[in-house]
């Protein structure tokens, strides 16, 4: 056991409880901001539970999605601490760690809105939000079921696309002759 990669990796774990608090409470207000016309939290203070049903889906199936910003950050991290200090690496790793959670908290936000949207757009006799509004339980319980569902299948995309953006060092070529 190396004493520097036990600490890149808990300096890494640090930052991922970080991330993941600051992430979903980002995602929770941007939630709130899009869907303004409804005052979810004035629902959630009257104990409204389909709009605690159908806002918590939305916040755990962005959650699935946007834990895929954590891991590429925390490779970088890691890798500030098993080389040599530079400025220059710092600067370009804090770099790379923000974009990773640009790219993924935008296409997490946009992939769970645009199912969500979708669905409502294809099962057109069943009106989610009005109904979810009347605190139809059921139809809460159901859209929560479809977000997560379709949250889970794209899941696979976004962990490959986040693993494709991880900037690992150059490597040479060795060849043997």
């Amino acid at each position: 056991m190396d004493a520097k990669s036990i600490a890149a990796g808990l300096v890494a774990f640090a930052f991922s409880v970080l991330a993941s608090v600051v992430l979903v409470f980002v995602t929770y207000r941007l939630n709130t901001l899009v869907t303004s016309k409804i005052d979810q939290e004035r629902h959630l203070l009257n104990g409204h539970r389909s709009v605690a049903i159908a806002l918590g889906s939305v916040v755990f199936a962005q959650a699935i999605l946007l834990r895929h910003a954590v891991f590429p950050t925390m490779v970088v991290i890691r890798e500030l601490f098993l080389r040599p200090f530079s400025l220059t690496s710092t600067i370009w790793a804090l770099a790379h760690a923000f974009l990773f959670f640009v790219i993924i908290g935008v296409l997490s936000f946009g992939s769970v809105a645009l199912a969500a949207w979708l669905f409502a757009g294809m099962t057109g006799a069943l009106p989610e939000k009005d109904e979810i509004l009347k605190d139809n339980v059921a139809v809460a319980i159901f859209f929560g079921f479809v977000v997560v569902g379709i949250a889970l299948i794209v899941n696979e995309g976004l962990a490959d696309l986040a693993r494709s953006i991880i900037p690992f060092a150059q490597s040479g070529v060795l060849r043997i002759e």
